[in-house]
């Protein structure tokens, strides 16, 4: 992506301003409704690769046990739903009043506490077992991706790790009428229901890449993918 300072920062500020414009009908997405309504096969496809990501997701809360989570962007609760239940506290990040609220209503348990705020300034006031993202890192601009693990890294707490759930490269993945993203250019375009455009960072990360780029910054990742449309999994400080 080959934006100076201020280029990328009104990227950025557009981000922001999509997600929120885009609350009420962001769910279509990952239900598979209207616009990304791709047909029966794909579909069933999309659906079978949810199903294993949450239940790798099921798998980590009930293997290591978090009780604290942060999670960061964690939009309309699609997957604050399931980490609430099972944790004791749930602290969940958005810069996206619109989606705050949505999640609000959609996981309604008292141990979730709700911050406002634009992941690039945030700072966590305390460390948790786990930090926890979905969707979120496509849009951490590569020259933003150092600093941003850097706060996570001090959001954990110590024998903590991050768990990452992301797009892979599919051209199904997104709205039928969104032009096929390109793998590598680190800039999308975006269109909502009412034809508005945005642009937005979409990084799309490669397992063994990923992986490698967090070895070095001092995390050991282990890092997988379904066979289309997802990638996921943990990272854990070591050089503590």
């Amino acid at each position: 992506m080959s934006v100076d300072g201020n280029g990328e920062r009104q990227l950025l500020d557009d981000q922001i301003a999509y997600y929120r414009a885009r609350a009420a009908e962001y769910d279509a997405w990952w239900f598979r409704t209207g616009r990304f309504d791709r047909g029966a096969d794909n579909n069933a496809a999309w659906r079978a690769e949810v199903g294993v990501v949450e239940a790798a997701v099921a798998e980590m809360l009930a293997s290591a046990r978090p009780s604290t989570v942060l999670e960061l962007a964690c939009g309309t609760g699609l997957f604050t739903r399931h980490l609430a239940p099972h944790v004791a506290a749930v602290t969940a990040v958005d810069a996206s009043p619109e989606v705050i609220s949505i999640n609000r209503g959609r996981v309604a348990l008292p141990n979730v506490r709700y911050v406002q705020a634009d992941l690039f300034a945030f700072e966590p006031e305390t460390r948790y077992d786990c930090v926890f993202m979905s969707f979120w890192l496509s849009h951490v601009p590569h020259a933003r991706f150092d600093a941003f693990w850097a706060m996570v890294r001090r959001a954990l707490a110590p024998g903590g790790f991050a768990y990452v759930v992301d797009s892979a490269h599919d051209p199904t993945s997104t709205a039928a009428n969104h032009p096929t993203p390109d793998r590598h250019a680190g800039i999308v375009t975006r269109k909502l229901d009412d034809g508005r455009e945005f642009r937005i960072v979409k990084v799309f990360w490669e397992p063994m890449m990923l992986a490698d780029r967090l070895r070095r910054l001092g995390f050991e990742a282990d890092i997988g993918a379904t066979a289309r449309y997802f990638v996921y999994g943990s990272a854990r400080y070591f050089s503590e």
